[in-house]
């Protein structure tokens, strides 16, 4: 078996667990956009895990469609901008800043493990 051959069978081939996370994070992604307040809070953060389990496993194509889909649901949303300079103004408003914080982390790790290297196995 030539190198090109063995490279291109283990691109093509993904997970299950990461095929499935990442059809179910697509949802939860589109969900959250439709969806004007609880989206950014409850569903984007669950999107953004599934989406990091989808590109862990490599399902790449799904794992940047969730990356696209949650970075401009957090830039177009205020209630993500609100709940980032909420723990100045309101007074009970940590659990909201801490999930909004965990929204813009789980975007980075998801940018972290789009443009990680895949081991190849050695022959």
């Amino acid at each position: 078996m030539a190198m090109t051959e063995s490279f291109s069978s283990v691109q093509s081939e993904s997970p299950e667990y990461a095929k499935i996370c990442g059809i179910l994070g697509l949802i939860l992604a589109i969900v959250g956009v439709l969806i004007p307040v609880a989206g950014v809070l409850f569903i984007t953060p669950l999107a953004a895990i599934c989406g990091a389990i989808a590109l862990y496993g490599y399902y790449k194509g799904m794992g940047i469609a969730i990356l696209i889909i949650n970075v401009v649901n957090l830039m177009i949303s205020p209630t993500f901008w609100a709940n980032i300079g909420a723990g100045t103004t309101f007074a009970n408003a940590t659990s909201n800043r801490f999930l909004t914080y965990f929204d813009a982390a789980g975007v980075i790790v998801m940018f972290a493990l789009l443009v990680r290297k895949r081991k190849l196995p050695s022959p």
